[in-house]
């Protein structure tokens, strides 16, 4: 028989430990994919060591096929977890030692525990693990569970079975010193579930949001939440009311603590990209002290997603990004729909080494107190992905933001901004801001895409990119006095007294032009007519409305600035969405954007799209 850890599952299924059994080798015999209630998939094994069979469980970073089935793994890593009084392997970290082709058959004749098997022999008999010429090398246990296995009396192996009542700690791991609380065993993050109770994990607070008040029909509340981490993963933290009072001055961001009897409950996904299934409630009874211990315990970790690959991420997700800062708005505040309060918000445009740039929204403190100067690079962690302006994030009060993080990933940015990124013509997402324009980061379409693929009949506008050249400008109409308010850009209608505007309710002794432009554009499959408001027109026609109010006293000049704007390319995004009109049903596209078509960025992308479809 191949190298297999006989007698190893007996022991296991009776209650004893991962390092008890270091490494062990089994055979996979069955594999079933399923999908946990918060859509991730998860693998779960049947596993034998050529004389008994065990349920084994892949942790969430690892993966199974069919080439696994009649394999040899070695697991690296694993926990033996009692669920429901019923023992199942969980699998952190393993290799394939054969592959299930090489091997081909079932191994032994391995059955249930409880029922007999001919080739039942203990751990470390006298075959001392060789069969077949093989040396199995079987692993023997240690201490007090070798001593119950080894006369290969059920009766006396059942005596382990008090010790299942917690989880089984890290294989490599040693109890803990806690205070004078003597040893206490510390379990992995990975290990928890709401089935257990008994159980103390050693984390690092990643981070910590700020106090969160609300007040509505039921009463007031109080809230905050941090990220506990340790070597085997990430799980959110949250407290309420009292707990707040109790934990939210202790828990500081970067120093360790020992935390129990907190409560678990499945994750809520949409606020936060933490993989773990479930989440943590302090409440009164949860203790938490601080670990003083020297450990080389991991700090924040991060999936950054680069700009470029934003757009395949749905909206109102939350994803971690990592950018510089290019530019920063003026802190400024806007009006809460819910309370009415003033709320402080700053926009940032940030940068990456995909050559994107990002609007990135600051609210309250982190707006207030942000600092621009020597572009810094910023990490988020949870950001919220919208798609405002094509694509945008926004730092909630679920978000880590941390500045000019100690990282591989910030000193990689760094290095590439003074290089070469401050220096890149950068492609954007929306219309305003965006480090030089250029480029758009939505997809790129022709005009006849518009009708076949029925672009803007969604609920929501679609976005596009298009290289097309300026054939013909209106002219009629295009120019309207407007609000000399700076807020307001509504048609004003001139009377004896002055200007007077309908949406402000005032008379004003003067006007400003605007324009609002109507443009047919063509590629080289259709044409389409667009819409221009006074920015984006204002590129088009290279002159801004107040010169173009002033040439219309000579109609040969004014003229002159139409003529010019045509026959002209340009790479633009478009905001496509129908628009009915007198019964009748179209799409109407806006202009979001638009510059000089960037011929070395154009090529470098169609390089790069031919090079993904020849991948595929």
């Amino acid at each position: 028989m191949e190298s297999l850890s006989k007698g190893a599952l007996k022991a296991l299924l009776a209650g004893a430990q991962p390092q008890d059994y270091p490494n062990p080798t089994f055979q996979v015999l069955n594999i079933r994919k399923i999908v946990t209630s918060t859509n991730q998939d998860r693998y779960r094994l049947m596993v034998s060591d050529g004389v008994h069979i065990m349920p084994a469980m892949l942790g969430a970073n690892l993966a199974a096929d069919d080439d696994m089935q009649n394999a040899l793994i070695c697991l690296d890593q694993y926990l033996n977890n009692s669920i429901k009084e019923k023992r199942i392997l969980i699998v952190m970290k393993m290799h394939i030692i054969k592959s299930g082709a090489e091997v081909g058959v079932r191994l032994g004749n391995p059955v249930n525990p409880g029922q007999s098997s001919s080739t039942d022999t203990p751990a470390n008999g006298s075959a001392n693990g060789q069969e077949n010429g093989n040396s199995a090398g079987p692993l023997a246990p240690k201490g007090s569970v070798g001593a119950a296995t080894t006369g290969g009396h059920v009766g006396s192996v059942r005596s382990l079975a008090a010790a299942a009542s917690a989880p089984t700690p890290y294989s490599h791991q040693q109890p803990a010193q806690r205070g004078t609380q003597g040893d206490m065993r510390v379990f992995p993050i990975v290990s928890l579930t709401p089935y257990q109770n008994r159980w103390t994990i050693r984390v690092r607070v990643t981070q910590k949001t700020r106090v969160k008040t609300w007040s509505n029909a039921r009463g007031d509340g109080r809230v905050f939440s941090c990220d506990f981490l340790d070597d085997s993963g990430e799980i959110r933290a949250t407290a309420f009311n009292n707990a707040v009072d109790k934990f939210f001055d202790l828990l500081e961001v970067d120093k360790m603590y020992y935390v129990s009897k907190g409560s678990l409950k499945p994750a809520r996904k949409e606020f936060t990209t933490i993989k773990n299934e479930y989440e943590m409630y302090l409440n009164p009874d949860t203790t938490i002290e601080q670990c003083f211990d020297e450990t080389d315990m991991p700090k924040q970790k991060f999936n950054f997603v680069k700009f470029s690959a934003l757009s395949a991420i749905e909206n109102n997700a939350m994803c971690d990004i990592i950018g510089v800062v290019t530019s920063a708005e003026e802190l400024s505040s806007v009006t809460a729909k819910a309370s009415g309060n003033q709320i402080s918000k700053r926009d940032l445009t940030l940068a990456d080494d995909s050559g994107m740039s990002l609007r990135c929204t600051l609210w309250q403190a982190e707006a207030e107190e942000f600092d621009p100067s020597g572009n810094p690079v910023i990490a988020v962690k949870s950001a919220k992905k919208s798609d405002f302006n094509g694509c945008s994030v926004s730092v909630s009060m679920n978000s880590a933001l941390q500045i000019n993080p100690d990282c591989p990933d910030a000193h990689r940015l760094r290095g590439w901004w003074s290089t070469e990124g401050q220096s890149m013509q950068l492609s954007s997402f929306s219309g305003s801001g965006g480090g030089g324009g250029g480029g758009m980061a939505t997809a790129y379409k022709a005009f006849s895409q518009i009708k076949d693929e029925n672009l803007g009949y969604n609920d929501k506008p679609d976005y596009f990119n298009v290289m097309a050249t300026v054939m013909y400008v209106k002219k009629d109409n295009c120019l309207y006095m407007a609000c000399s308010n700076a807020d307001c850009k509504k048609k004003v209608v001139e009377t004896n007294n002055g200007y007077a505007c309908e949406k402000c309710a005032t008379t004003y002794p003067d006007f400003k032009w605007r324009l609002l432009l109507s443009c047919n554009l063509v590629d080289f499959t259709s044409s389409q007519w667009i819409t221009g408001f006074n920015e984006q027109a204002e590129m088009f026609l290279g002159k801004n409305a107040a010169e173009l109010g002033d040439l219309k006293q000579s109609e040969e000049e004014y003229d002159a600035v139409f003529a010019a704007a045509t026959f002209k390319r340009y790479d633009i995004k478009l905001r496509a969405k129908t628009d009915t009109y007198n019964d009748e049903t179209r799409v109407r596209c806006v202009c979001m954007n638009l510059s000089p078509v960037d011929t070395k960025a154009s090529c470098r992308r169609l390089i790069d799209e031919i090079q993904r479809l020849q991948a595929l």
